[in-house]
């Protein structure tokens, strides 16, 4: 049998090169999707604060019904 033949110095540096190219590629794609998460995170949450004046308005207004009638049955 015959021994296996270690590989020369370039095709380790190669081999080397090509894998750091390729955790690079893999470093950019998690870039991309971690920005578009939080892209998406930070329209959400746009659209909640938009509306949270919503939920402040029903409180204020159904304790002032609440507060007129107590007023109105005490007097």
């Amino acid at each position: 049998m015959s021994e296996p033949t270690k590989p020369s110095n370039t095709t380790l540096l190669l081999q080397i090169v090509r894998d750091i190219e390729i955790l690079k590629a893999n470093s950019i794609q998690i870039l991309d999707a971690s920005r578009d998460h939080e892209n998406r995170i930070r329209d959400l949450e746009k659209q909640m604060n938009r509306n949270a004046w919503i939920p402040a308005v029903i409180t204020a207004v159904l304790t002032s019904v609440i507060v007129f009638w107590i007023s109105k049955g005490l007097s």
